[in-house]
């Protein structure tokens, strides 16, 4: 427990976090965003920023606006009230094929330094977003609406895109010239849009208070063209479909037209003109053209259809969507999927359903097909452990475990089946291994406190607990946690040491957010 208390470091510069309280208050009320956001940060933009059709140089004129480290911890501070504020998914499974994904993107883009924080935020509506400091936000829409794997990545590249020329920080200086925005009312923007969901976000949208919201959320066409040519060259250098960044602008297009509703959430931040459309075809167009025989990435087919069954809200009609699609291919509501994803699909609606011996037998000729995919694995295992068969379950995951040694997915699951048959203390080492390479995941810190209180160790749950709530940014509860640990730990030299400089670190940064 003494690595896991040191994984984290809160040393802010102090004018960066002036701006995060504006943005930090703009989440308890929409009403102070042009008040309380508008007038901070403004001595912090002091150069012009100006661009061409060609890469812009990035160099010491944005950086006085702002740093590349001040926009780190921006977005995380950022990333800290979303989490408090929306509801998030944290599916392994789909948090690992995305986070995969999206690193293999950006190794083919212009940031120079990945270093991206993930989150899948729990909606139907068509969105991501990107926040300066890496952080990339992704609704389930976007995966249930995109019916190819090249499809969902011209979206991301578009979004890597904005982060790698600074586009925020670009429209802050911007803004600055018109006295109307800054950074922070910008972030605080996506934030309210990423959140709002379903008639409330609609009711939000029909304000004049949230069109100006939205304004402000929308970067300059010349920005917008730019994203699009830079995301193009990252799906060409990843062996994607450049092709499909207009296809897909396309058909949101098309949707919001004659749809009579608000048009997807993603083109209230990211407009779509038929003259964009037609430019990025153009540019698509000094690409190869696709390979007609090429084949969908079979893994992205078994998420969206993943997550297609978890948003079905009738389990009857779910069931008889993926039996007719697999029974009859041409005459089948999903036929844009292939028959392992069809099928794969009919499981998870089964399990969903609590069919699990269905559920079982419709899963075996894809787990005899592929047998060692590793969601094909987890399925069985979730739906053994459906059933209370815990052992088959800990051995299928050992099994595999011995071939993909700390994969997130198997790693989740099998210390989920650890802690239902009792062995909390196995548990402990692989829930510690993930979080030291995923120290920001709130849902491995639940798992590491649940295991801790089950062991008997109450010190290291209290210490988890904290990170829980830090990360939530309900920074007295987790010192309140950290105090209850300090008076357990107050034989303990140097554990108690290691409590009390974390809980000055937090305090600390609580002054500089003036939160008191």
């Amino acid at each position: 427990m003494l690595k896991m208390l040191s994984l984290y470091s809160f040393q802010l510069r102090h004018n960066m976090l002036i701006i995060a309280v504006s943005m930090l208050c703009c989440f308890h009320s929409q009403g102070l965003i042009a008040s309380m956001a508008s007038n901070l940060y403004g001595t912090l933009l002091s150069s012009q920023i100006s661009s061409t059709d060609n890469l812009p140089v990035l160099g010491d004129q944005i950086s006085a606006i702002i740093s590349p480290e001040e926009e780190y911890w921006l977005g995380r501070a950022w990333l800290r009230s979303l989490r408090a504020q929306a509801s998030l998914i944290h599916d392994p499974l789909l948090h690992e094929y995305l986070e995969d994904l999206i690193y293999r993107l950006a190794s083919y883009s212009e940031i120079e330094q990945p270093n991206i924080e993930m989150v899948i935020v729990n909606s139907e509506a068509i969105n991501a977003f990107a926040v300066p400091g890496g952080v990339i936000g992704i609704n389930a829409g976007l995966i249930l609406h995109a019916e190819t794997e090249d499809e969902t990545s011209a979206v991301l590249a578009h979004e890597l895109a904005h982060l790698s020329q600074r586009h925020f920080a670009r429209n802050a200086e911007e803004a600055r010239r018109n006295q109307w925005t800054s950074l922070a009312s910008l972030l605080a923007s996506v934030a309210i849009l990423a959140t709002a969901g379903g008639d409330s976000g609609i009711a939000a949208l029909a304000t004049t208070q949230a069109f100006a919201i939205q304004n402000r959320l929308r970067f300059s066409r010349e920005n917008e063209r730019e994203a699009d040519r830079i995301g193009m060259l990252t799906l060409s250098r990843a062996g994607l479909d450049p092709h499909a960044m207009p296809s897909f602008f396309e058909k949101l297009y098309n949707s919001s037209r004659f749809s009579g509703d608000l048009p997807p959430e993603f083109l209230l931040t990211h407009p779509v003109t038929q003259t964009r459309i037609a430019d990025s075809l153009n540019r698509a167009a000094k690409y190869p053209p696709p390979s007609a025989i090429k084949p969908q990435a079979l893994e992205y087919q078994l998420m969206r259809a993943r997550v297609m069954a978890a948003y079905s809200k009738d389990s009857t009609a779910n069931i008889k969507r993926f039996e007719l699609a697999l029974s009859e291919p041409n005459k089948g509501e999903a036929n844009h999927l292939s028959s392992q994803a069809h099928r794969y699909g009919l499981v998870r609606a089964l399990l969903k359903a609590n069919r699990y011996r269905e559920a079982h037998g419709a899963l075996k000729p894809l787990r005899e097909q592929d047998p060692t995919r590793i969601t094909y694995v987890v399925t069985e295992a979730e739906i053994l452990m459906a059933q209370q068969k815990y052992k088959k379950a800990a051995k299928l995951l050992e099994k595999h475990l011995q071939f993909s040694p700390n994969n997130y997915s198997l790693s989740i699951y099998y210390a989920q089946n650890l802690l239902r048959i009792g062995e909390y203390k196995k548990a402990l080492p692989i829930l510690e291994v993930q979080l030291e390479r995923r120290p920001n995941n709130i849902y491995l810190w639940r798992l590491l406190s649940e295991a801790e209180g089950a062991a008997g160790n109450i010190t290291a749950v209290h210490l988890a607990r904290a990170e829980v709530f830090l990360l939530h940014n309900r920074t007295e509860r987790a010192i309140d946690q950290l105090r209850y640990a300090l008076r357990l730990a107050e034989d303990n030299f140097q554990l108690s040491s290691k409590i009390k400089f974390r809980i000055k670190e937090i305090k600390q940064y609580q002054r500089d957010l003036r939160i008191n």
